[in-house]
């Protein structure tokens, strides 16, 4: 058997030169020294994070356009800020009472369980009147006064007034002055009560059209009015 020779070794420039040959004829890639390698590898991973940049810039700028903002991480929504208003609200007036009870002898008037002091009208001036119904309310009221004098009485405050027997609107009480007291005004009523300055405004302010007043006393007998009683002529003018 003839002895087998061993296999000769190819000089670099000799694989160089098969390999493209083999390149041209299609088979497989001419290969590239390790340098060249690196560097391909190199420009890949630059070439990729070049993409990815050019990627999320895009996107922002998508954000922008559509949305007018850019975008940013996500922060919790702050809670709505409410104003507070320190205007007092208007506080509604309580409904009238529906009932009233004035005992003449007592000198006195109760309102739901309270008795307020009055002053009553002089004897021959009585209300004439045992049970009557609030008609309207007025904070100033001017009244006629007396017949034949061509005088017109004091401005009444916190004036209440009711229909009488025969229909005609009267003054039923009303409230002093600061200045004024009770004894000055016994000399005065003519007809009506009156009401001390500190509770008139209570009184007037408890009451209402509707509310029935009961009257009690030897004074609610008479209803003849005499002509010198102003208030208990009918209300009537501007007030």
């Amino acid at each position: 058997m003839p002895e087998q020779q061993p296999p000769q070794s190819l000089t670099e420039s000799e694989l160089s030169a098969r390999f493209r040959r083999l390149a041209e004829d299609g088979r497989a890639p001419v290969p590239t020294s390790g340098a060249q390698v690196r560097d391909q590898a190199v420009r890949r991973r630059r070439n990729r994070r070049a993409a990815l940049s050019v990627t999320v810039v895009a996107a922002a700028a998508l954000t922008v356009v559509t949305t007018g903002v850019l975008d940013s991480p996500a922060k919790p929504a702050a809670p709505p800020v409410t104003s507070v208003s320190h205007t007092p609200r208007p506080v509604p007036s309580p409904p009238p009472v529906q009932r009233v009870t004035v005992d003449l002898n007592s000198q006195s008037v109760e309102v739901k369980g309270t008795p307020y002091g009055i002053a009553v009208p002089v004897p021959v001036c009585p209300i004439g009147e045992t049970r009557v119904t609030v008609t309207a309310k007025y904070r100033t009221l001017a009244m006629p006064g007396p017949a034949g004098s061509g005088m017109a009485s004091p401005l009444k405050r916190w004036a209440v007034t009711f229909t009488d027997r025969d229909h005609h609107e009267r003054l039923l009480f009303w409230a002093l002055d600061p200045s004024e007291t009770f004894l000055s005004v016994a000399r005065n009523t003519s007809g009506s009560l009156v009401l001390p300055y500190e509770t008139g405004k209570e009184l007037y302010d408890a009451v209402g059209p509707g509310t029935r007043v009961d009257i009690k006393g030897w004074q609610a007998a008479n209803a003849q009015p005499d002509s010198m009683c102003s208030d208990r002529r009918p209300v009537t003018g501007t007030h």
